[in-house]
């Protein structure tokens, strides 16, 4: 008698198929299950609502990089009237300088050369505000008090530059849109341009 011996290749195969009969209903593919439950909604009743009113939006800023500081409690910005019926706050006018150039926020924005009393470093400022106003920073500077400018603000056609605590250190008015001199509190002139 001969007996034929499967190869051992095929017998796993089998098994393996064999194996996985028993699994179809517990994955979903046997007969459906006759005691199903029935399927809540899930969505909810309607709500009454206000009615949607629109309104038109301000323009958007010049800059699409610049900042805009965060609101006051009373909803405006610093120096700002809401727009007329919309409640959104209005940017202030620009102002005119003594050469007749206007001068806004955003055009302060970046860096500038910074110079008093023979020492020439950098002045940077954005719109994030800051106490004193808006954040400014220097690089490169020798003295203290340059070194201790941390915001600014412009009141008119004057920048007023402001230590860490916020109080002034140095007041300048606007020659033209790159250019401002003034001086250091306790006398000592001040510029930047760019």
């Amino acid at each position: 008698m001969s007996r034929r011996i499967a190869p051992i290749g095929l017998v796993a195969t089998l098994a393996a198929a064999l194996s996985g009969c028993g699994s179809f209903g517990a994955i979903g593919l046997g007969p459906m299950e006759r005691s199903a439950k029935p399927v809540e909604s899930d969505t909810l009743p309607p709500v009454a609502t206000a009615p949607v009113t629109s309104t038109a939006l301000p323009p958007p800023p010049t800059d699409p990089n610049a900042q805009l500081p965060p609101q006051t409690a009373a909803g405006t910005l610093p120096g700002a009237e809401p727009l007329p019926g919309t409640g959104v706050p209005a940017t202030p006018p620009p102002v005119s300088t003594a050469s007749g150039a206007e001068i806004g926020r955003t055009d302060l924005l970046g860096g500038w050369t910074l110079q008093s009393g023979g020492e020439s470093c950098q002045l940077f400022m954005t719109l994030t505000s800051w106490t004193g106003g808006y954040r400014a920073s220097t690089r490169g500077c020798q003295s203290p008090t340059l070194k201790s400018i941390s915001a600014w603000s412009l009141s008119g056609s004057q920048v007023v530059l402001a230590g860490a605590n916020g109080v002034s250190v140095a007041s300048l008015s606007a020659t033209g849109k790159t250019q401002f001199n003034g001086q250091i509190h306790g006398g000592q002139a001040v510029s930047f341009y760019r």
